[in-house]
């Protein structure tokens, strides 16, 4: 056979098959019906079903939120000119006879305003030295847990307010703390 035939063949078996379908939808018997309207209603039930479900979990997630008290709020403009970051401090010696000997910080400084960013600027060498001694003071059973690093933190903001004549520092974030 040759090419010009094999795709006479397969032009005439394609339109044939509409005429082939006709026999089979004309006179369908009960069994046909029966499986035809069972498939249907279990199409339809899996779609509504699905469909119930991701409704559902909607309103249920917004109504979660609103009895906790949570909205969307959005907050159009934040400005963080009242925080400055001070250079990571890497791997600071902790205090003799602790189980992980040394410890990485990054801290970040809040500030009253974006005023006393200056104040801060003229004063950092006087910060690194006072992180780093308050920090070889500590051992590693006082900073492992949170209750210890908060400790730290009000222990290092106080500290640094005593360095500048008015209390500049209104919150202090430790942005990384590795201990090994």
């Amino acid at each position: 056979m040759d090419l010009k035939s094999l795709f006479k063949n397969f032009y005439k078996k394609l339109f044939k098959m509409p005429s082939m379908l006709k026999g089979l939808f004309n006179k369908p018997s009960k069994k046909k019906l029966t499986i035809i309207i069972l498939f249907s209603a279990a199409f339809i039930f899996i779609i509504v079903s699905a469909l119930m479900f991701f409704i559902k979990s909607d309103k249920d997630e917004a109504a979660a939120n609103k009895e906790s008290g949570v909205e969307n709020i959005q907050i159009n403009q934040i400005s963080y000119d009242n925080i400055t970051v001070l250079k990571p401090f890497t791997w600071i010696q902790l205090k003799d006879s602790s189980y992980m000997q040394k410890v990485s910080i990054g801290i970040a400084i809040e500030l009253v305003s974006k005023d006393k960013v200056e104040m801060v600027e003229t004063k950092r060498g006087d910060i690194r030295t006072l992180v780093r001694k308050m920090t070889k003071e500590m051992s590693w059973m006082e900073l492992r847990s949170s209750e210890g690093k908060i400790k730290f933190k009000y222990l290092l903001i106080t500290e640094i307010n005593l360095l500048f004549p008015d209390a500049i520092v209104r919150n202090l974030y430790l942005t990384h703390f590795i201990m090994r």
